[in-house]
C-alpha cells in the first residue's frame, strides 16, 4: 500500500507528477465538458461556457481561482448558475485536489522558504479577487491576471542557470497567450448574449483573430517550456518526465476532441435538413434575397412617394401634444375642439388622403445578408398616423349624413391595409392589426348612421368574410419572415456580419473559432436546429413563447431571436372574431330593415374561437368607454395648443345590437374591451356594436 501512495503522489518523480497533474487538471475539464454537452445540451445551461472554456483553455494555476469564483456566485447571489455549475464544480473538486497536491508539491521540494513566502503571497492576492470581485466576468479577468504572477512566483522556484532561457521562454509565451484567451472569452459571452456585451480586450478587429491563433501557438510553447522548465529543473530530460499516464492522457484528449468535433459536424448537417424541411413548409427559400422578392413582388418601388407622404403626415400632425391625443384617442365627438374639427377636412388633410387614391407603391428597404434584425421600417408609422386621421373623417361624415365623404376615407383605409399585407414580419402584422382595429371602429359609426343602403350592407358583409380568409395566408407569411430574419441573425452570428452589435465593433467570426472549442460549437448548432424548427409550423400559437415559460437552455438563441408569437396570434384571433361578430350584425341589421325588427337571437350560427361555443349577442342595453376632452385654464406662459385640454374617460350606457367574442380569459365580459383598471379591470371581449338613437 505505501508503496502503491508513494507512485500514486510521485514522491519519487516530483517534477513527473507536476507534469501528470497539469495534463490530468486540463483532459479532465475538456473532456468532461465534451461529455455534458454530448449527452445532452438540452441539461446543460450556457451559463457554464466560460467557465469550463477557461478549465479547457487554460493551465492549472488559475483552476482554484475559478472554483473559488463559482462558490462566490452562489454564495453572493443566491447560486445564479444552478446546480449544473454546483454539479461540475463538485466533480472538478477531487481531480483539482489531486492535481493541486502534484503541482505544490514539486515545487515545496524545489525551494521550502522561498515557496512559503511565494505560496502565501499568491494565496492571499487570489483570496483578495475572490472576496472583492463581485462581477464574475471581471472575476475571472482578475484571475487571469493573477495567474501571470503566479506562475511567475512559481517557476521562478526552478531557475537554475542552466534552464533561464526556458523561464523567459515560458512567460514570454504566457503573456502572449493571455489577450488571446480573453478574446476567446468575449466570443463566448458575444454568442451567449446575442451580442448584448461590452468588450473586454480594447484590441483593434483586424487583430483580433490573428491574436488568437498566435496564442494557440503560444499555449503549445507555454505547456513546451513549463515541462522543460520543471524537468531540468530536477537534473533530467523532458522525456523522463514524460510517463504513460500523459500518454493515456493525451490519447483520451485526442479522442474527445475528436468525437465532439464530428458530433459537431453532424449536428451542422442536421441543421441543414431542418433549413430544408423548413423550405418546403414554406415553399420558398430561407434567404434575404427570396425574402426581398416576396416583399416587393412585382411592384413599383418609389421612394420619393413614401418621403413626401411622411413629410405631409409630419407637418399635419404638428407639434401639438393635445392634438396628438385626439389623433390617439376616440374622443367624444360633442367634445371634440372646433379647431380640430376644421384640421381633420383642411387642405392637408386631403393632401395626406390623395396619396390612399391608388394602390400604394412598396418604399424602399435594406434587405441585405446581415442587416435585416436592423432594418428600418419608417413607413409603418405613417400608415398608423393616416389610419387615425382617416378614422376621424368617417366619424366626422358620419355625423354630418355625408355617405361620399365616409365611402371615400374607407376606400382609402383599404389601402394602408393592402400595402401591410405585403410585408412578411411580426412588426408589420401588428401595425396591420392596430389598423383593422381602428377601420372596425369606424364600421361601427358608418352602420350606426344608416349610411349603407342594402347593396353596400351585402358588400361590406362580403369584404369581411373575404379578409377574414386572408387572415391565416398572413399568418403563415410572417412566420416566413421571422423564419428569414432569425436564419440570418444566426448566420450573422457566426460571421460576423451582424451589425447589431453596437457595444461589440470587434467582434469576429465565430466560425474562426469553431475548431478551438468543439464543444460549445456543437452547442451552438444545436441552438441553431432547434430554432430552425420552432419555425416550422402552420400556426403563430404552436411556436413556443420562450418569455411565458423558463427556456430550456438547447433554446438559449431562440429565447434572444424568436419574438412573442403567441401574443400576435391571439390579437390576430380576436381580429378574426371581430370580423365575423360585424358579418353577423350586418345580417341582423338587413333582417331588420326586412322585418322592421332586430332577431331576438343571433341571424348566424358563428362558433367563437375562444370558448367555442356561438357567438354572443343583445339587442338592449350596452356599457361602452367613452373619451373626451375637458379644456382648463391655461398657465402663463404655456404655448396655445400644449396641454389646454385634459384627457377624460368615462363609461356610459347606450341602446343597440351588438354581437361580441368573449377573447381569451373565456369571460363573458358583456363585450367589454377595456385594460383600464379604474373601469372594473382588464376585460378583452371583441363586440361590434350597432347604436341605435
Amino acid at each position: 500500500m505505501k508503496k502503491f501512495f508513494r507512485k500514486f503522489f510521485f514522491w519519487d518523480d516530483p517534477a513527473a507528477g507536476a507534469v501528470f497533474g497539469w495534463m490530468l487538471s486540463v483532459v479532465f475539464a475538456f473532456c468532461l465538458y465534451n461529455g455534458v454537452c454530448f449527452a445532452g445540451p438540452e441539461h446543460f445551461s450556457p451559463a457554464l461556457l466560460p467557465f469550463i472554456f477557461i478549465f479547457q483553455q487554460s493551465s492549472f494555476a488559475c483552476f482554484h481561482h475559478v472554483f473559488l469564483m463559482g462558490l462566490q456566485e452562489m454564495w453572493l447571489n443566491g447560486n445564479p448558475l444552478g446546480n449544473h455549475l454546483l454539479a461540475l464544480l463538485l466533480l472538478q473538486l477531487p481531480v483539482t485536489a489531486y492535481s493541486l497536491f502534484l503541482f505544490l508539491a514539486f515545487f515545496f521540494r524545489q525551494d521550502r522558504k522561498r515557496f512559503h513566502w511565494v505560496f502565501w503571497t499568491v494565496l492571499a492576492a487570489h483570496l483578495a479577487v475572490f472576496c472583492l470581485c463581485g462581477d464574475w466576468v471581471s472575476a475571472i479577468m482578475g484571475g487571469l491576471l493573477l495567474c501571470v504572477l503566479s506562475f511567475a512566483g512559481f517557476n521562478a522556484l526552478c531557475v537554475r542557470k542552466h534552464n533561464f532561457l526556458w523561464y523567459i521562454a515560458l512567460m514570454v509565451c504566457w503573456v502572449v497567450w493571455l489577450p488571446g484567451a480573453a478574446v476567446l472569452l468575449d466570443a463566448v459571452q458575444c454568442l451567449l448574449s446575442a451580442g448584448e456585451y461590452s468588450l473586454v480586450v480594447p484590441i483593434p478587429t483586424a487583430w483580433r483573430t490573428p491574436l488568437v491563433w498566435v496564442s494557440v501557438l503560444s499555449l503549445i510553447g507555454f505547456v513546451f517550456s513549463n515541462f522543460k522548465l520543471w524537468a531540468s529543473a530536477n537534473r533530467k530530460r523532458l522525456r523522463e518526465v514524460w510517463g504513460a499516464g500523459c500518454n493515456v492522457l493525451l490519447v483520451l484528449f485526442a479522442v474527445s476532441y475528436l468525437t465532439m468535433t464530428a458530433a459537431a459536424l453532424y449536428q451542422q448537417q442536421q441543421c441543414k435538413k431542418a433549413l430544408a424541411a423548413l423550405e418546403r413548409n414554406f415553399q420558398r427559400e430561407i434567404s434575404v434575397e427570396a425574402l426581398k422578392a416576396f416583399y416587393y413582388r412585382d411592384r413599383k418601388v418609389d421612394e420619393q412617394f413614401h418621403i413626401a407622404l411622411r413629410n405631409a403626415v409630419k407637418e399635419f400632425v404638428g407639434d401639438d401634444r393635445d392634438f396628438q391625443e385626439v389623433l390617439s384617442e376616440s374622443a367624444a365627438l360633442d367634445r371634440l375642439p372646433g379647431q380640430y374639427r376644421k384640421r381633420f377636412v383642411s387642405p392637408e388633410a386631403e393632401k395626406i388622403g390623395r396619396f390612399f387614391d391608388a394602390p400604394l407603391p412598396a418604399d424602399t428597404r435594406g434587405y441585405s445578408p446581415g442587416q435585416l434584425s436592423s432594418m428600418v421600417m419608417p413607413d409603418l408609422a405613417v400608415m398608423r398616423q393616416a389610419a387615425k386621421i382617416f378614422a376621424w373623417q368617417i366619424r366626422l361624415a358620419c355625423e354630418n349624413k355625408d355617405h361620399a365623404g365616409a365611402m371615400l376615407a374607407w376606400r382609402r383605409f383599404a389601402r394602408i391595409t393592402d400595402y401591410l399585407e405585403h410585408g412578411p414580419s411580426l412588426i408589420e402584422v401588428q401595425v396591420l392589426i392596430f389598423v383593422e382595429e381602428i377601420r372596425l371602429n369606424a364600421l361601427e359609426f358608418i352602420l350606426s348612421n344608416n349610411l349603407l343602403n342594402d347593396d353596400e350592407l351585402s358588400i361590406f358583409q362580403q369584404f369581411l368574410r373575404d379578409t377574414y380568409e386572408r387572415l391565416p395566408i398572413l399568418a403563415h407569411n410572417v412566420l416566413y419572415g421571422e423564419a428569414v430574419l432569425g436564419n440570418d441573425t444566426v448566420c450573422g452570428l457566426e460571421d460576423g456580419t451582424r451589425p447589431a452589435f453596437p457595444a461589440t465593433p470587434g467582434l469576429e467570426s465565430l466560425k474562426t473559432y469553431r475548431f478551438l472549442a468543439p464543444g460549445m460549437w456543437y452547442w451552438a448548432k444545436c441552438s441553431y436546429c432547434a430554432l430552425l424548427k420552432r419555425y416550422n409550423v402552420e400556426n403563430l400559437c404552436k411556436v413556443n413563447d420562450l418569455k411565458s415559460s423558463p427556456p430550456s437552455p438547447i433554446d438559449h438563441l431562440a429565447a434572444f431571436i424568436i419574438p412573442a408569437f403567441e401574443p400576435t396570434a391571439i390579437r390576430l384571433h380576436e381580429l378574426e372574431m371581430r370580423y365575423q361578430a360585424f358579418v353577423v350584425l350586418i345580417e341582423a341589421e338587413k333582417i331588420k330593415r326586412k322585418t322592421g325588427k332586430y332577431p331576438e337571437s343571433a341571424p348566424l350560427n358563428i362558433t367563437d374561437h375562444f370558448s367555442g361555443e356561438p357567438l354572443r349577442y343583445r339587442v338592449g342595453s350596452h356599457k361602452v368607454r367613452e373619451t373626451f376632452l375637458t379644456p382648463h385654464e391655461k398657465e402663463e406662459g404655456e404655448p396655445e395648443g400644449a396641454g389646454n385640454y385634459d384627457l377624460q374617460h368615462r363609461k356610459k350606457t347606450v341602446q343597440g345590437v351588438a354581437v361580441w367574442s368573449v377573447g381569451k380569459n373565456e369571460a363573458d365580459d358583456d363585450g367589454l374591451a377595456d385594460t383600464r383598471r379604474e373601469y372594473g379591470g382588464r376585460t378583452d371581449d371583441r363586440r361590434a356594436l350597432l347604436t341605435i338613437p
